[in-house]
């Protein structure tokens, strides 16, 4: 009964209604070349959800499903549009990750910029409110709204999350401590992913190994651990080969970004090939606190074959995301 009222919900090339013009609207305001005034489903939206969908990590059908509309909601609310506030669920959407954006480049720690309205927000809301002289309710509503856009935005690469990811990776180089990472998959690669474990662990890393079709269970289990740097290896689309790292509008993972740079290199070192860099910000990337990378390598039987290249490029790119001078290839 649930997919068949999914079902009815789904909007799709030559669809025509207001429903259509609220997806154009939502879409222009994500920047996408849309006639916002039009009600019917063209082939330049079907391009501009595809396009949408590959940058989350969804199926790119061209087809606005529930899940596909639901993010569309969430990433088109303008900082202003709504009370902003630590709930259950968290809040989720734009107009958090800008205000995030806002607070830390102002020297307030938001945390990651991640579009999720968690802990680490709340507190920099307070915080924000206590220093501009507002009534601390860690609710941002009008008033905050007024203080922040009279104090302004102040460049973006001071941003504090972005300054406390290089920090931590620098610190834990340095450290004697056994690096911490996650395995994760989503099934069907488990005799892969543990032979790569067990090769890890034999490098003196300290390595878990997640199997579960559901990506917000391996952030949590990362997030609950303290986890130096997720890795999944996920199914591909075809005969994609790529590496991606968290991106959104205004922000990039300095960690996933270095990390993907290594796995280039190193693959290319090996197999003579390119593989594809990608930002994202689908689910995993957006949901784990710490730097995370998803390895997209495929047709599944083209992984069998090259799990030895890959492997290697893999435990290479691990030992100098640990050991190499970080701070000064970011700088």
């Amino acid at each position: 009964m649930e997919n068949e009222i999914n079902s009815h919900n789904e909007l799709r090339k030559s669809d025509v209604g207001p429903r259509v013009q609220e997806l154009h609207r939502m879409l222009k305001s994500l920047d996408y070349e849309i006639d916002e005034q039009t009600e019917t489903f063209s082939h330049e939206t079907e391009s501009a959800i595809k396009e949408f969908q590959e940058h989350r990590g969804l199926d790119p059908s061209g087809i606005c499903d529930q899940k596909t509309w639901d993010l569309l909601v969430e990433n088109s609310y303008v900082l202003g549009d709504r009370l902003l506030y630590l709930g259950r669920p968290m809040l989720r959407g734009e107009d958090i990750a800008e205000l995030q954006r806002s607070l830390g480049s102002l020297g307030f720690d938001a945390g990651k910029v991640d579009g999720i309205l968690g802990p680490d927000t709340q507190k920099a809301v307070e915080l924000f409110q206590r220093n501009s002289g507002l009534v601390v309710d860690a609710i941002f509503g009008p008033n905050c709204m007024v203080a922040l856009r009279r104090l302004g935005e102040r460049v973006e690469q001071g941003s504090v999350a972005v300054i406390k990811e290089k920090e931590r990776i620098i610190t834990k180089g340095k450290s004697t401590e056994m690096p911490s990472i996650v395995l994760g998959h989503l099934g069907g690669f488990s005799a892969i992913v543990d032979g790569f474990a067990k090769k890890l662990r034999e490098e003196h890393i300290k390595v878990a190994v997640l199997d579960h079709y559901d990506e917000s269970m391996h952030a949590k289990f990362c997030n609950n651990n303290d986890v130096d740097l997720y890795i999944g290896i996920y199914p591909a689309v075809k005969s994609e080969k790529s590496v991606s790292f968290y991106s959104a509008k205004g922000f990039e993972s300095p960690g996933g970004t270095y990390f993907t740079e290594l796995f280039g290199k190193h693959f290319l070192a090996l197999t003579g090939n390119n593989i594809k860099i990608i930002g994202h910000s689908e689910r995993v990337l957006r949901e784990t606190r710490m730097p995370a990378v998803v390895v997209r390598f495929g047709p599944t039987d083209e992984l069998i074959s090259n799990s030895q290249q890959l492997f290697e490029t893999l435990e290479n790119s691990v030992s100098a995301w640990f050991s190499e001078p970080f701070q000064e290839i970011l700088a």
